[in-house]
């Protein structure tokens, strides 16, 4: 509980400085607030993990001007800069955050700065996915946007064959099994999965199709 305690106090700091709305919490701290809403279902993990993912649109507006390294220093995370690239990451004993973002159209994945946060994120492909399928729920007193249950799932499908460290791949492997498991016989959930799947670009519903092949799944039927 340590760790999420520190990250709802980051997203609470976030909230306060009114930029929250703008950012899409994503990765697999996503499980903790789904296990939330959807009452501690059996089939969805508990979260065991020290990284935290944050999204940032790059659509966000200039004139919104936040000093996130403040915020993070003053609940004692690092900063680290990587030499190279330039990258911000924030590193705590019992927590790491990293803050990403779309490429766009780009071929390439590179570090975008945001001037008016006073920080860099990592570009990342499919990142379009959590931006475009989001959904904002409650936890006390936060409001945040995660992605939808069922494009989070969909965009684990897709990363989990895509990932050269072999340990993330099997994570993002069994977060999906868990999630379609979860998704078996609730109408609702499986419309709206084959909604998204049919939305997406056919290259990327042919990833998702050969990771359920690896798997031995489908995604479910109603």
């Amino acid at each position: 509980m340590e760790k999420f305690n520190l990250l709802l106090t980051i997203l609470r700091d976030l909230q306060k400085e009114d930029i929250l709305k703008h950012f899409v919490l994503v990765g697999s701290w996503c499980l903790e607030f789904y296990r939330h809403i959807y009452n501690n279902p059996i089939e969805i993990p508990a979260t065991r993990t020290m990284d935290a993912d944050i999204l940032i649109p790059k659509q966000l507006p200039k004139s919104k001007k936040v000093h996130i390294v403040d915020i993070m220093e003053k609940n004692d995370f690092i900063t680290e800069i990587e030499y190279m690239s330039g990258l911000y990451k924030f590193t705590h004993i019992n927590l790491s955050v990293e803050f990403l973002t779309d490429p766009g159209s780009k071929p390439d994945e590179g570090i975008y700065a945001f001037k008016q946060l006073g920080i860099t994120a990592q570009e990342l492909r499919y990142m379009s996915i959590p931006l475009s399928y989001k959904l904002l729920i409650n936890y006390d007193d936060i409001s945040l946007f995660v992605p939808e249950p069922e494009a989070f799932t969909l965009h684990k499908l897709i990363v989990c064959g895509l990932r050269r460290n072999p340990d993330k791949a099997v994570k993002d492997t069994e977060t999906a099994i868990a999630m379609l498991t979860y998704f078996n016989g609730k109408d609702q959930h499986i419309k709206r999965l084959h909604e998204i799947y049919n939305d997406l670009h056919k290259g990327w519903r042919s990833k998702i199709d050969e990771s359920l092949l690896k798997i031995g799944m489908t995604l479910p039927i109603e």
